[in-house]
């Protein structure tokens, strides 16, 4: 609506942003239903009957409503209305002309394609909130659940409303990338975090397809004439009647409703026909409306599923146990062999005689050898595994006859993997002496007390 006040061949029109001085519950809906739906406010009148419609509307809200208006606080935007009919119009209402871009209701308001700059507020809310986060102690788990649940839920507010430029999405990707690997050198791409579990990924949400899935919502909503103003308001003024599954846009619309036709041919696309595309997002809704987590699903960037990799995400292992079986599993814990290009020592701290790798840290060190075959003796496993991913493909083929057995056997894995990759950082960075007895016993007790949670009757019994 507001993106055509720049153009010059327009008729003299302006936008009112009232601010209300009494209790947001104080207000009477039907007053502002009345007003919204008997008035139009987009196009007004010429010439000098502008005054008198902005009267109306003053008196209308301060004497029917009940709520007074807060002059300091509410605003006109104007456009190509006469300086003296301005100045008019100002000192009666004794509103002050506001100037685009202005915000309102947290959403980014511009007479022209709204630039990078204009999204600050939502990568500095997100940088606030990281930098309360960075003075924690946090894991990577806990990280990573913070972006899943708290930073991708702030910036779905803006991704369902506008199509979010590549540049702002960067930075915000950039900032989450930092946050999760606390460095600006992250082990895993962040393309690669974001796919679901049994993908190999971390089940963050790929941005620019939930940017898609929430948007097609709203093509959604034109195709069935969603009963709210906005939506009628691009029936009668962009479709005029029509479908939007015929309807071109202009070079002069606005991004979103261009990138709402890019979405539209992209379904169009992807299954043939109009008349498919409309049969496929039926299946996709419900009463409710469109499901955009299904259409987020059917567009999402996808690879080869990885069923062991669900395993290591099983409720009954602690998270940050997870996180790190899972970077051990990728290949991209930071050990010495992989830290070669800083030219420090390659060589294992536990058993100084070799050079560090996964596979020797975890299976061939004659430290972890011992740590290990303690707990293979403890739960009965008789076969030497020599690499992660042999020992999570075994555990998963050859289980235990009892439940608590298995689920006993890889609590014991995800716990040994962690507890072995953070005594061997205390003993880089800390000094301590290596101790693969007291290891042990710290891994079974840990084992233990999980199973306690789980089986407490089947363990005091046994």
């Amino acid at each position: 609506m507001v993106r055509q006040y720049t153009r010059k061949r327009i008729s003299p029109r302006c936008t009112i942003n009232v601010d209300l001085r009494k209790a947001f519950d104080s207000v009477s809906w039907t007053f502002l239903s009345q007003v919204l739906h008997g008035r139009s406010y987009d196009v007004l009148p010429r010439g000098p009957s502008i005054r008198s419609h902005l009267d109306g509307m003053a008196l209308g809200v301060s004497g029917r409503s009940g709520l007074a208006v807060n002059t300091s606080k509410s605003s006109i935007f104007t456009a190509r209305i006469e300086n003296n009919i301005l100045c008019d119009i100002l000192a009666r209402t004794e509103f002050t002309r506001g100037e685009m871009p202005v915000r309102y209701l947290g959403i980014p308001l511009a007479a022209q394609r709204l630039s990078v700059r204009d999204y600050s507020p939502l990568v500095d809310q997100i940088a606030n909130s990281i930098s309360r986060w960075a003075a924690k102690s946090l894991s990577f788990a806990g990280r990573l659940e913070l972006i899943r649940s708290v930073i991708q839920g702030v910036e779905c507010f803006l991704l369902q409303i506008f199509p979010l430029p590549a540049a702002v999405v960067e930075k915000i990707h950039r900032l989450c990338r930092n946050f999760l690997w606390n460095s600006k050198r992250a082990p895993v791409a962040w393309e690669n975090i974001c796919h679901p579990k049994n993908e190999g990924g971390l089940g963050i949400r790929h941005t620019q397809t939930w940017n898609v899935a929430l948007l097609a919502r709203v093509l959604w909503n034109i195709h069935r004439k969603a009963n709210t103003l906005w939506v009628q308001w691009i029936g009668a003024v962009y479709l005029k009647g029509g479908s939007v599954w015929d309807w071109q846009p202009k070079k002069g619309d606005s991004p979103l409703l261009q990138r709402l036709a890019e979405i539209r041919n992209k379904i169009i696309a992807a299954f043939g026909s109009p008349e498919a595309a409309i049969e496929h997002m039926a299946e996709w809704s419900s009463s409710k409306g469109l499901d955009t987590s299904k259409v987020y699903e059917y567009f999402r960037p996808k690879r080869a599923k990885q069923p062991w990799q669900t395993v290591i995400w099983k409720a009954f292992i602690p998270p940050k146990y997870s996180f790190i079986l899972w970077l051990g599993l990728q290949g991209r814990l930071s050990t010495r062999d992989r830290l070669m290009f800083l030219q420090e020592d390659s060589s294992c701290s536990l058993c100084i005689n070799t050079q560090e790798t996964a596979k020797h840290l975890f299976f061939e060190c004659p430290f972890s050898n011992l740590v290990w075959a303690n707990i293979r003796q403890w739960l009965g496993i008789h076969r030497r595994m020599s690499t992660l991913l042999s020992a999570v493909k075994w555990l998963i083929k050859e289980k235990a006859r009892s439940s608590m057995q298995n689920k006993a056997r890889l609590i014991a894995l995800a716990c040994k993997v962690y507890s072995l990759w953070r005594h061997r950082n205390e003993v880089i960075f800390e000094g301590k002496t290596p101790c693969p007895k007291g290891l042990a016993i710290s891994i079974r007790i840990t084992v233990y007390r999980i199973l306690l949670t789980l089986f407490p009757q089947g363990l005091i019994t046994s």
